[in-house]
């Protein structure tokens, strides 16, 4: 992969844009119709033009800033950087390449940042770059978001969080300080919130929405706005802006109800029976409505997710079965016969993950169930493994049924796309649970912060 490469000057933003997908973290070296160079730009300094208000078919003449980072070739062999735009103390930590130039002002290569801080200061060994793209998670404070924090910061990206913070406000404490965390607080419906996180970013994670049947249903207008008003305006500004992996989580809840008990891939029939789901429909189909050159969705569409996480949560079935069995000694079933994918929140990040490393022909303009294939399980089944993991509980079974959901899914297609299979296990999940209910570390399962319908009915009755 080339680590630059080389445009005129008067050549457009559009045709800018059109280079950098060809390669991520790369550098564009401006030159004026001599070969000689008048500029530099990043990705991100397109972006930052565009939201300036230049359009698509400016000239990049117009956008180049006179004073760039270079280095002469001659200087770097003599190690004395005389003539040079460079000084390493002062130096942008953003620029991960800087130009070589000979007597004419001439690019003949770039080197890393690294690499020629090192020589500067005669050291004989560096270490090569490896360029990652920074990613957004909108929704980052959240049971996903934080999980999927975790890991990317463990693997040195650059994360930006954008959250709210309704729900628990305590869970940065776990981050510390981390050079490479951003937070952002703010509402993903609000149009300035939108434009100010998206300086600097190159990936979107979409988690931000009201989750869940009931949580939807206390608050519906809410769950329009920000499950599908604000997927839909954040999106084309991502377009707008050549941000071309959007990673949008959407839910299994889209395939309802099906009696015949398939194993639903993701061209079976849709079938909603909550407002949730309809509103995830509405909005994957809103994404792929404007897919194009500079924009490509990609839309996992999550089994029920299970598991501890920085911010946890009790009002998913796995998870309020550990509470109720490990505080209550019992717990309590309706129906029993419903199936349901499940998949472990640490397989979720872990996913995402997979989304991002993988080439954008792999996962663009896709729609993907990603869940754990063998937890496909009925809700009487997961009430057997409770049983074994919690011992003396008591297990009431009740024929009233409140959620009709019924359904199982294939995830064949992500695993073929991404080399992915989510494999960790209810018991897995389990073991993690009584560790921390043993330690105290969870004294409370039952406050407002760990529901997500109880956090929304209780802003629904301030009228917040």
């Amino acid at each position: 992969m080339n680590d630059y490469f080389c445009l005129n000057e008067n050549k457009s933003i559009k045709d800018a844009f059109f280079i950098f997908n060809k390669a991520f973290g790369c550098i564009l070296c401006v030159e004026d119709k001599k070969k000689k160079l008048v500029g530099v730009l990043t990705e991100g300094d397109l972006r930052r033009a565009i939201l300036k208000g230049f359009s698509i078919k400016e000239k990049l003449k117009k956008i180049i800033n006179n004073e760039y980072t270079f280095v002469y070739f001659h200087e770097l062999q003599n190690k004395k950087f005389l003539k040079s735009n460079f000084n390493a103390k002062n130096l942008n930590v953003s620029i991960n390449f800087i130009p070589i130039l000979n007597n004419y002002n001439k690019v003949i290569k770039v080197l890393p940042t690294t690499k020629i801080i090192e020589i500067l200061e005669e050291k004989n060994k560096y270490k090569k770059t490896t360029l990652k793209p920074n990613i957004l998670i909108v929704g980052g404070a959240g049971y996903i978001g934080t999980t999927l924090a975790k890991k990317l910061l463990n693997k040195n990206y650059k994360v930006t969080i954008l959250d709210k913070l309704i729900y628990d406000k305590s869970v940065f404490s776990f981050f510390k300080k981390n050079k490479n965390l951003k937070f952002i607080k703010g509402d993903i419906c609000d149009l300035n919130v939108q434009i100010n996180c998206i300086r600097d970013v190159d990936i979107v994670v979409f988690l931000a929405e009201i989750v869940g049947d009931p949580a939807c249903n206390a608050k519906p207008e809410d769950a329009l706005k920000t499950n599908y008003l604000a997927v839909s305006s954040f999106s084309h500004l991502c377009s707008l802006l050549n941000i071309n992996k959007f990673i949008y989580t959407s839910s299994c809840s889209v395939y309802g109800l099906d009696k015949k008990n398939n194993l639903l891939n993701e061209q079976s029939s849709l079938n909603p029976v909550s407002h949730y789901a309809r509103i995830k429909i509405m909005s994957e189909k809103a994404l792929l409505s404007i897919k194009n050159q500079n924009f490509s969705p990609t839309i996992l569409r999550l089994g029920t997710v299970f598991g501890p996480s920085v911010r946890e949560r009790f009002d998913l079935v796995v998870n309020t079965f550990a509470k109720f069995a490990y505080f209550n000694k019992k717990i309590d079933i309706h129906g029993g016969d419903q199936w349901r994918p499940n998949i472990c929140v640490e397989d979720v990040a872990d996913g995402i993950i997979a989304v991002i490393k993988s080439p954008k022909s792999k996962v663009s303009n896709k729609i993907f169930n990603l869940s754990a294939e063998s937890l496909n399980y009925r809700i009487k089944d997961i009430a057997k493994i409770v049983k074994k993991k919690f011992k003396s509980i008591e297990i009431n079974y009740s024929n009233s049924q409140s959620d009709p959901r019924n359904y199982r899914v294939s995830c064949k297609k992500f695993e073929l796309a991404t080399n992915f299979k989510a494999k960790k296990t209810i018991e897995y999940a389990y073991d993690l649970f009584l560790k921390k209910f043993k330690s105290k570390s969870i004294k409370n399962p039952n406050l407002k912060k760990y529901s997500n319908i109880a956090t929304i009915k209780f802003f629904s009755d301030k009228n917040v």
